[in-house]
This record gives C-alpha cells, structure tokens and sequence, in this order.
C-alpha cells in the first residue's frame, strides 16, 4: 500500500514531475503495484479491529476503483508524447474528489480516499447498478482529465482530428475498460476479503458461497462466514457474558411450556427459526417507507445472512441506523434475538436494548447501561464497555420502537433522528456503533427517517419456509405424535389457510391447534374461515380455562369458555370502535369495567404479585394477543394489539352476532337471557353505535359467514328483532346503562346514526342473496325512496370516510317499479364485477310505467326540463362534498351559455331518457373511438331526437348551439353512419323545417350550410 501511495497515486516531487505522464511511463510498474495491494491486503489486515478492519477495505477499495482507471488510461494510445502532460499530485487527487494529495502516509491517503466520492457497493443495492454508477464516475474522471489536458500548451498543436480522438477515447472506451479492469481487481480483493463480496452482492468465494447456499435456518450461514474472517483473539469478560445471554435465547423454546398440551413438545428457537424473505432500500426523506404500496416496487430477496453480513461490515452501518419493519408476528424482535447471538463476540460487542422494558424518558445510552445490568447482572458504563471490547464493533439493537410509541402515546419524530445523533457522537469518540431498530411497519413512519437509513422489510413466509419450519415442528414432535397416534402437520393443510401460514407465530398457532387430536387436519378441507377462526379461539380458552380450573363439568367449561371469547371480543371492540389496531391498557380497563364488570372485580393482589387489573387478567394468558409495553417515570405502560387484524375482526362479528343469538333466543325464552326484557338492545346499542361495521370488510365477510350458517328458524327471528329495532333506532333512547361506555367522543346524531346502518346491514346479511324491499325497512311510509335517501344522507353525514366508503362498497341498491311505483332493494354486494350502472330519469323523476308523459307509440316524444343547472352548482358549492364537487366539476364546462342542456331530457319510445349534455357527450366520444356503423348511429339519432323535439320552445339559445354541434358531427361522420338512417335524418331535418314553433327554418337553414352536397341531395327539392 506504502508503495502504490508513494509510486502511483502520489508519484511527484519537488522537481515537479507530473503524474500524468508518470502513468503513460510506469504502466507495468502501475499494473504490478495495484496487483500487489489486492493479493497483500488480506495479509496486512489480519489482526485489525472489526472497524479498522472495514475501514482499511473501503480504502482499498477506492484504491482499486483509482487504479483500474488509471491502469487503463496509462494503456491509452495518446497523440503526443506523454512527457509532455504535466499533471501534479495534488491534481490527481482532485480528479477522483479527494483533497489530500500531498502526503506519503498511507493514513493521509485513507482520509483523502474516504473523502472522495467513490462509488461504493452496498449491500442494499445490486452489483450491476454499482457497475452503472462506477461507468458514471469514470466517466466524469475522464471529462475531468480531457478538460486538464485541454488547457496545456499542447493542446493548441493538435488538429481537430487528433482532439476529437483523444475526447472519444476517454469519454467511451476509456470508462469501459476501466470498469472491466476493476472487476478483476474487486474480485480479487473480494477472494482474500469475503464481506467485500457481501457488499456488492457478489459472493464468488467458493466455501462461503456454499455455506450460504446450505444453511438457510437460523442466521447459520452468518455465523459461519463471520467465522471465517473474525479475528482469533480472546473476547473480554463483560463482552463474553453478553455473548452468553444471547447464546442462551436459542436454547430456549419458542413458546413457554404453558402454552402447549401435555404431550407437546416445544422445538428451540435455535432449530426452528427460519430466515425470512424481506426488500431492502435506502430511504429517503420523503419516501413513504410505512405504507405497503412503497414496498411492492422492490424486489424480494432471499439472502438475509448475505445481507446482514455486508451491512455490519461496512461502514454505512455506523452511519446510519438500519431499521426492520414487519407485521406483528413476522418476527422482527425474534431476529435480533438470533442476529445477537450469531454474530461472533472476538469482532462484535451486541447489547440488545428490549425497549419495552427500558425507561422510555431515559436517554440511548443509559436505555443500553440498563440492558446491560439485565442481560449480565452487572452495572458498567457504556464507555468503558466500548474501551473493553476495543476490537469489536459495537452493535446495538433497539427492539420495538413500535411499542415506544403505542405504550407511551407521546411523539418521537425525531427519534431516527437522535439515533444517527448518537452514532455521529460516538464516532467522533474514536467509539464507531451500528444501530438497528425494529418497528411495525405502519406506525414507522411516525419517525423522521435519518439521512442515509436503510429499510429493510420483512416478508412473510412462503410455501419453502412453511414446510421448512413444519419439518423442524413435526421432528420435535415424532415422539410425542407416535404416542398419541397423531399425523405429522402436512404443508398442504397448514397452506389452506396462507394469511395465518405466512406469519411466524401464527405458523405456530396453527400447529399448536393440530397438536390437539389432529383438529386441524380433520376438519381443515370443510372449514369456512370464521369457522377455522372460531376454533382456533375456542380451542386456545379451553386450554386457558382448564389450567386453572379443571374440575368444571362440561356445562360450566362451556359458559367458562364463552366468557373468556366475549371478554376477548370486548378487547377486539375496544379497538375497533377507536378506529386503531391495538388499545391502550388505561383504555382497556375502562371499557372492562363498562362492559364486563365482572372482569374488572376480579383484578386484585395475587400473593406476591403486583396488582394486576382486569386487562392483564385477561390477556396475559394468550400470546397471539401482543402487549407492547414500555417504562416511564417508574411506572409500566402497556398497549394491546392481536397478533393478525383478523382475529379482532372476527371477534367483533362474532359479538355482535352473539348478542344478536342472545336476542333472537329472549323472544322465545325470555328468562335465558340475564339482561330484563324483550327486545333489549342497550347492550347491543353500546356496542354497535360508535363505529360502522362496514369500515372493515373482513368484518362483514365474517358476520355474513356467521349469520348465513344459521338455521332458518332462527334467522328469521333474528331478522325480526333486527327490523324492529331499525324501525326506532332513530327515536330518543331512555335507557343509561352503559353510558360508561364511551370509546370515542362523537355527535349527538353520529349514535343513533350509526347504530341504524349497522342494523341494516345485519338485517341485509341475515337474509338470502335477495336482500331486503324498501318497504321491509320503511313499512309506514308511502315513500320508500325518499326515506332511504334521508336516511342515507344521514349516514352519509355522520359516518367516517373508511364506513362510508365500506358501506357504499359492500351493499348494493337495486331500483325497480312494483305496482306503477319506485321501490328499491337492499343486498350485500355478490363480489361479482358489477356492471356500469346506467340511471334512468324516469325513475329519478317518478314518471312510472303507466305515466301520462310516457311515450306509448312510435311517433309520440316527451321532453321535460325540472332543474335549473346553475342551482345544483350551487347547491354542490354550498354542501362542500367531495363526491358532488367532483361531479360539478365534470359539468362545470356546461356551465353558463349550455346550463339548460344539462337538465333538458328528452325520450322516444324507442329510446331511453337521456338529457341534451349526455347524448352529445356520447356523440363526441363514440366519433372519436372504433365504434361500429350500429352504435355511432344510434348515438347521433339520440342526437337528433334531441335537435328536433328536446328543447323547451323558450330556449332557444341552447338549442340553436346544440343544432349546430350536431350537424358539423354529422357532416364530418356522415360516411361512417348506416344508410338507411342517414336517409331517414335528412328526411326529419327537412320535415322539422315546416315547424316554427322550435325555429325549424333556421335549423334547416343550417343544415343546408353545414351539410356536404351528397347529404342534401336526398332533400325531395335537392337542396
């Protein structure tokens, strides 16, 4: 290295030789120099800390990228004589954007190197786009050294030939051969020094690249490579011990034994983690990395150990933290469990900071001193730890910034942010540290991304990775099933159900299911998903009821159990009437004591125990109920979130079709029921007036399912208390029980309003696909239509976008005529693509089948006009909806001199309703498309019905610019139209001459103007 600084990169003096013309005279010397470094750098680097270690390599790999350029550009067939180049050292220097060409010392060199703005590979990038961005930086380099040679003396001599020849050469051919000559070196360098293959992606060194290819459980094939380049030094004491700690999680079962049957075993979280999937990319400060539209436009990556290794061996890791994003259950907190006790205690010092149980007010490093004290039993300050393990690289692993933010509800914008801070900080202490923080994907972006942060996302499980695990689950368990004459789980039955496979601990759910007499692979084919759901619920409050109560008999376990289910689906609606995934503790307790206020009394001291209260009662015993907790002025603050969103939803279907059952059943057993009276909905009103069902669609697939399974019989009493209470879900309610009960703060008319949607949707989803009549819903009204429009607005007024946009999504209406009159039809949507809606004035205006104003024979016409265009702009302008501005909009060019057009309807017999706006609206369109001679005809006589009879006789502006529109249309058109029609059109622009009432001369002057000679050549005159 020495002598590559002092012969080439520097290669000047005091005599004032210049570089330049150096290269072109020491080409073989510069090719055995460069060649040297790369075969004696992996020799030098032996015994360097794991930072200096990466440190030296970024410098000899800008080192490489310098001398593949200029290897090639000493080759270079220049027209003079090198010598007569002069270009200084510090020059040299300056072209590859150092500023420290001066000195010898290979520190000196390093420095300016660094400095430099050498395209590096990085491990979140692939190595083809590192090659694009080296071919870009040569590229420049050259442009700068044509632009230096431009300006010497020498250059004046040259002709026009010879410049055009040297400029091509370094601007085209230079930069790629460059770029194929750094290869070869970087692949060199990369075969003495795997992680810079890991960098680039590039794994060419044969045993790494096998141990990779082999190991895909567990980080393995990390732990391996590191191996292999780690220094062979004793680690110190305090770094050992936390080496232990962390080696010991994978010893450890997945689940604690409480949570599996007798019989059951438990496979290690060594032996069943499975590398995941994941996407990884640098953000940048707008980049909208907690939304899962972002993600989908990068690609998926199997490499995780490739991966990691290349980013805590390179130095962007103590730039910048990394942070992992994932779905509750995908395994972030499980990963750095495993990452920590992969990575080798000789060359990394890893604390693990659970943030859940650090004092969220405390600042990073006395968060790490804490974790410290809980990994090892003993206190040390974070400075002198970093002293004692001065060999390794620090790397600090903050789990659960999701948890931070739910548990406390404070801001932490700037919580990347203070992390980059403390790396800065610790960098300039000569105490370099790379963070990663884990988060859940939505609530990531609540943090303002650090400059340089990298993403990374994991992915859920495929097909692979689920048989992968099953594997290590079912050898576990060989034992164990042979003595209970089990099956082992099979990938196909587990992959039935992909939305609970692909997630880690659901995985685990599901296989913890089957352990109980193979339940899942019995009845798994048969299983309806709120079926499968109701099962894994049911199965897993047994298990929880028996534990502490065994002696019950089969009735009292049965109440036991739907006691726990109800509780649990009280948590479920917690969160979903505050319109969040997860619930504060503080809250839970309070809707606990509303709702369950048995619950609530049993919370109490527990021996030595601390007081639990009603929420920690309940869910502390179920683990795909997730608590993330953190710590603040000494007090613990705890969040609730379920493991998958569907397990929420199906619970709140499930209790509002539980209580709906309750209801049905009063009518017939009123003394079943431990709520007084028939028909008594305060309960069911607390529960379903502060949030529509339909903001959830999964919601309403499962209270479909539920419903729809019923007996007949009691569907049809259920659909009898649903009608009744929509029939006064609107009048003034006396009843105060549960007025406690307050998850949200809303408007006097938001409850009832939303309390009457949610009935009508169960009251839709408990009949068949036929839905229910406008009169079924409005019995005492003559005007259905009039009072589903009030009440719809008032939905529309009182709900939230995401229930609006549920409801208008879900359920369907149907306009028909019964008997003469409008009626409507309410159902649930089919999922079938629907077809485009076409509206019909007839019914909008109520001119019924047998109306006077409808057309009865051939010749008959009827045009109305009712509106006034001008006052639904305002009436849009007024309502400040976004729904009718963007309909306003759309019309806003009729405004003015074509508003009567917009509300002018005209209809035939033969043809439909149509306005003016409309049907000239499909003429230009159809002109302006391949349609066929059929459809563009039947368009323009829609036209020329209104031309001739769809004007009021006042309007005579309007009219007269709709005539003159439709006959230019026609005059350019004319060819592609029907024959017989265009006969038929002339005739009737003719015949409606004759009319003075609707200025049919002027029309027919017009025309005569307007028209080619072969169109009014079939006039009887000619003419």
């Amino acid at each position: 290295m020495d002598r590559l600084t002092g012969g080439l990169l520097l290669a000047t003096s005091a005599t004032g030789i210049g570089l330049l013309s150096h290269l072109f005279d020491v080409r073989g010397e510069l090719a055995r120099l460069s060649a040297g470094l790369v075969r004696g750098f992996a020799e030098q680097a032996r015994g360097l800390a794991r930072f200096d270690r990466s440190e030296r390599l970024t410098a000899a790999h800008a080192v490489v990228v310098l001398c593949a350029y200029f290897e090639v550009l000493s080759e270079t067939d220049l027209p003079c004589d090198p010598r007569d180049l002069e270009l200084t050292a510090a020059e040299q220097a300056n072209l590859a954007g150092g500023d420290t060409g001066a000195s010898r010392r290979l520190g000196s060199l390093a420095a300016g190197l660094l400095q430099a703005e050498v395209p590096m590979p990085v491990p979140q990038r692939p190595y083809e786009k590192t090659l694009e961005a080296l071919s870009e930086f040569y590229r420049r380099l050259s442009g700068e050294v044509t632009r230096f040679v431009s300006g010497l003396a020498l250059w004046d001599t040259l002709d026009d030939t010879r410049k055009e020849r040297f400029a091509h050469s370094l601007s085209n051919d230079l930069p790629r051969a460059a770029v194929n000559r750094y290869e070869e070196l970087f692949r060199q360098l990369a075969l003495d020094c795997p992680e810079v293959a890991f960098w680039a992606n590039l794994v060419d060194h044969q045993a790494t690249r096998a141990q990779l290819e082999t190991v895909s459980a567990s980080l393995e094939g990390l732990q391996a490579a590191l191996g292999q380049i780690a220094q062979r030094r004793p680690a110190d004491a305090w770094i050992t011990g936390l080496a232990r700690a962390h080696a010991a999680v994978l010893d450890r079962p997945i689940l604690t034994s409480r949570d599996a049957l007798d019989g059951t075993s438990l496979p290690t979280l060594g032996a069943a983690y499975v590398n995941p999937d994941f996407r990884v990319c640098e953000v940048g400060p707008s980049d909208p990395f907690a939304t899962e539209s972002w993600w989908q436009e990068l690609p998926v990556r199997g490499d995780l150990d490739a991966f990691l290794l290349g980013h805590l061996t390179s130095l962007q890791a103590v730039r910048a933290p990394l942070i992992v994003l994932g779905q509750p259950g995908s395994g972030k907190s499980v990963l750095t469990q495993v990452l920590a006790a992969r990575l080798p205690p000789a060359d990394f010092l890893v604390v693990r900071v659970a943030l859940r149980e650090a004092a969220a007010d405390a600042d990073l490093q006395t968060q790490i001193e804490q974790a410290v004290r809980s990994s090892t039993g003993e206190s040390v300050h974070w400075p002198e730890l970093v002293h004692r393990g001065r060999h390794a690289l620090a790397v600090i692993m903050l789990d659960g910034f999701d948890e931070l933010l739910q548990a406390t509800g404070t801001s932490q914008t700037d919580y990347l942010l203070r992390v980059a801070a403390f790396q800065a900080r610790e960098a300039s202490q000569g105490r370099p540290v790379a963070v990663l923080v884990t988060s859940r994907t939505a609530v990531a972006d609540r943090a303002r991304p650090a400059p340089g942060m990298i993403a990374l996302r994991l992915e859920p499980f495929n097909d692979r990775q689920v048989t992968q695990w099953l594997e290590v689950w079912n050898t576990t368990n060989t034992a164990g099933f042979a003595a209970r004459g089990l099956q082992p789980l099979a990938p196909d039955t587990v992959l039935a159900h992909r939305a609970l496979a692909s997630q880690p601990l659901l995985l685990l759910m599901l296989a913890l299911y089957d352990s109980d007499r193979n339940a899942l692979q019995l009845h798994s084919a048969a299983l309806g998903q709120a079926e499968l759901y109701e099962r894994l619920l049911t199965s897993f409050a047994e298990r929880e009821v028996r534990k502490n109560a065994s002696a019950l008999t089969e009735e009292q376990l049965g109440e036991a159990v739907e006691e726990e289910l109800t509780q649990l689906s009280i948590v479920a609606l917690a969160m979903f009437n505050r319109g969040q995934q997860w619930i504060g503790a503080a809250d839970l307790n309070t809707d606990l004591a509303a709702l369950a206020p048995e619950l609530d009394s049993r919370s109490a001291h527990t021996g030595l125990r601390a007081h639990l209260t009603a929420a920690q009662l309940l869910l502390g015993r179920f683990f795909f109920v997730h608590e993330a907790r953190a710590s603040r002025e000494g007090r613990t603050l705890s969040t609730y979130e379920f493991l998958h969103a569907t397990f929420g939803e199906y619970l709140v279907a499930r209790l509002a079709t539980q209580e709906l059952h309750d209801l049905a059943e009063s009518v017939r057993h009123p003394s079943r029921r431990s709520r007084p009276s028939t028909f008594d909905d305060a309960f069911l009103y607390a529960l379903l007036s502060f949030m529509p069902l339909t903001t959830r669609a999964t919601v309403v697939s499962f209270l479909v399912e539920r419903l729809r399974g019923w007996p007949q019989l009691l569907r049809t009493q259920t659909l009898t208390v649903l009608l009744g209470l929509f029939h006064r879900a609107l009048l003034t309610r006396h009843d105060t029980r549960y007025d406690d009960y307050t998850p949200q703060r809303v408007t006097v008319p938001a409850r009832p309003a939303t309390y009457s949607l949610n009935l009508m949707l169960l009251a839709v989803a408990t009949t068949t696909t036929e839905g229910l009549s406008g009169e079924d819903l409005f019995p005492d009204t003559g005007e259905t239509v009039a009072a589903w429009r009030r009440l719809a607005l008032l939905w529309r007024s009182q709900c939230p976008s995401e229930g609006w946009s549920g409801l208008i999504a879900g359920v369907e209406i149907d306009r028909f005529w019964d008997d003469g009159r409008r009626q409507i039809r309410v159902r649930l949507q089919d999922g079938a693509q629907a077809e485009p809606w076409s509206l019909d004035p007839f019914w909008t205006y109520d001119f019924g089948p047998d109306h006077e104003y409808r057309p009865r024979t051939d010749n008959q016409w009827f045009a109305w006009i009712r509106d006034d265009h001008r006052e639904l702009q305002q009436q849009a302008k007024f309502l400040c909806d976004v729904a009718d501005d963007v309909f306003a909009h759309g019309l806003q060019p009729w405004a003015g001199a074509w508003d009567t057009a917009v509300v002018s309807f005209h209809a035939t017999r033969e043809h439909p309703a149509v306005s003016a706006a409309n049907a000239l609206v499909r003429l230009w369109l159809n002109s302006d498309q391949d349609s066929t001679p059929a459809d563009l005809t039947a368009t323009f006589d829609l036209c020329l019905q209104a031309a001739l009879n769809g004007f009021a006789p006042f309007d005579t502006d309007t009219r007269r610019r709709f005539r003159l529109v439709f006959l230019r249309r026609l005059a350019a058109d004319w060819e592609r139209l029907e024959h017989a029609w265009v006969e038929r059109a002339m005739q009737a622009i003719h015949d409606g001459g004759k009319d003075a009432i609707d200025e049919g001369a002027q029309f027919l002057d017009a025309a005569r103007e307007i028209l080619p000679a072969p169109l009014t050549a079939l006039w009887p005159d000619g003419q």
